[in-house]
């Protein structure tokens, strides 16, 4: 079952994913207006005391604009991830970000 997390202001929100897990299936829907990235990260976030969460681009470009997201995005990545989240640098229309991923247990 797809994990699912939802941003309607500025601002961040991650889901956290089991690092063991072959390949995750990441999809973004928008409404209107904003900036928005979609940023992962390598490091398993499930570890007590372990190392601070580095995050990087998922997407090729720096950021999007939710206008130009009609349809949807969507990304596959093929090896093991430990999280991914919305990045919102600007939200004025107050546009719902939804951000779903998920994880295949075999190759």
């Amino acid at each position: 079952m797809a994990q699912s997390i939802t941003l309607s202001s500025a601002g961040t929100a991650a889901i956290i994913l089991n690092p063991v897990s072959k390949s995750t299936t990441v999809i973004l829907s928008a409404g209107s207006s904003g900036t928005v990235s979609v940023e992962f990260t390598l490091d398993d976030p499930t570890i007590f005391g372990g190392s601070s969460l580095v995050w990087a681009l998922l997407s090729s470009g720096a950021q999007m604009i939710s206008s130009n997201i009609t349809t949807g995005l969507a990304y596959t990545v093929l090896s093991p991830i430990g999280g991914v989240r919305l990045n919102c640098s600007s939200n004025p229309g107050a546009t719902t970000y939804t951000l779903k991923a998920l994880q295949a247990v075999t190759a």
